[in-house]
């Protein structure tokens, strides 16, 4: 099953690249963001702490586009292992101005089993499952 984040409303969605069945907007279309915020990299309780924060935000400014990019501007300064961002800075201030104005749920980040599982068979120098067939095809002809 794949949970993910609505960077408009806030809701979890079931699905990265589908649209939001709360507020219908689609998703960001960069898949790699999109599946940054989905249960492939953190647990639904997670998403719904980010989905506070995208919440919060929306209240307090009407400017979608200020509002996607002050939500990254946050995650990039108080969680950046999950991504960083380098805006232009009349970008980086005004979201700035607009994240000092409220005062933000706190996000309790953890990692999805999903995410647990590829980090240790990485680390291990494991193969994914479902390649055991390229070990097998090429040792055969050895």
């Amino acid at each position: 099953m794949t949970w993910a984040l609505c960077f408009n409303c806030g809701e979890v969605k079931f699905g990265a690249i589908c649209p939001c069945p709360k507020c219908e907007v689609p998703s960001t279309g960069d898949m790699n963001l999109d599946i940054a915020f989905s249960d492939h990299n953190m647990t639904k309780e997670s998403l719904e702490d980010f989905g506070k924060v995208v919440a919060a935000i929306h209240r307090e400014s009407d400017d979608p586009e200020l509002c996607f990019w002050a939500f990254i501007r946050y995650v990039s300064i108080n969680h950046s292992s999950i991504l960083g961002v380098n805006l232009q800075p009349d970008i980086a201030q005004r979201c700035d101005a607009l994240l000092s104005q409220m005062s933000l749920p706190i996000v309790t980040l953890s990692s999805s089993q999903t995410k647990l599982a590829k980090d240790k068979s990485k680390a291990s120098g494991e193969s994914p499952w479902w390649k055991f067939w390229s070990r097998t095809s090429n040792d055969a002809g050895d």
